[in-house]
């Protein structure tokens, strides 16, 4: 499902940067709910496609990206944050091959976590991850080497180019996490119970045409180009 005022609004005003998620349906015959979030200009969720497949796979994610790519069209500069699910990467590499694609800062440090206990190094990376500037990272890096030499081997290994802003070879503005795709999911808890059709119809009724009511509101109120949050 992507609604035309959706499509419309991504070609022409928001950040070509889209966040890629999956979640599981709660009802009778299970299934994945696939979800495609950018930010607006306000900083706020923007929504432009969901899909429902039976689970994420190869096949799900071709079909869910295949349907996007047919909706959007071809978009300059044009940018994927994810997890590292590698149907998605090969889903990505295939349909939108001219698209960049990076990683979800979060789920990197979820790792990292898991794998080494270094506070520090953590720390460390989170600034390195967001740092503009070449030299800037650089600094940040050899300090994360110090800390525990097996961690920066580690991100090294995961590509600086994939979850670090200086070294990303496309625009991510400030969507360094997955983490609008999350909020979704969790705005969309108990609605996941429903039937796929009427789940469907929740996301356009009290989801999408109620934040396009209040936007809109919002916007005819501003007495400038820039919106609140810029």
């Amino acid at each position: 499902m992507s609604l035309g005022p959706c499509i419309r609004g991504f070609r022409t005003v928001i950040r070509p940067v889209i966040a890629l998620d999956g979640t599981f349906l709660k009802g009778k015959y299970r299934g994945t709910l696939f979800v495609a979030i950018c930010k607006d200009g306000n900083n706020q969720i923007y929504s432009v496609a969901f899909g429902v497949g039976d689970s994420e796979n190869d096949a799900s994610w071709n079909w869910f990206l295949t349907k996007l790519r047919g909706a959007i069209g071809d978009i300059n500069d044009l940018v994927f944050i994810s997890d590292r699910h590698e149907s998605i990467r090969k889903a990505i590499s295939t349909i939108f091959p001219d698209a960049h694609h990076g990683a979800c800062i979060f789920h990197i440090s979820q790792n990292l976590k898991n794998h080494f206990k270094h506070e520090r190094a953590h720390s460390l990376y989170f600034r390195a991850a967001k740092a503009y500037l070449v030299h800037e990272f650089d600094r940040l890096m050899v300090q994360i080497f110090n800390v525990d030499s097996k961690v920066g081997d580690y991100l090294n290994a995961a590509g600086y180019e994939k979850w670090a802003r200086a070294h990303f070879n496309g625009k991510r503005y400030n969507l360094m996490t997955t983490n609008i795709a999350e909020c979704l999911n969790s705005i969309t808890r108990d609605a996941r119970k429903l039937p796929i059709t009427n789940f469907m119809e929740y996301l356009r009724m009290n989801i999408l045409q109620k934040w396009f009511h209040e936007r809109r509101t919002e916007a005819a109120k501003m007495d400038s180009h820039l919106t609140e949050w810029a």
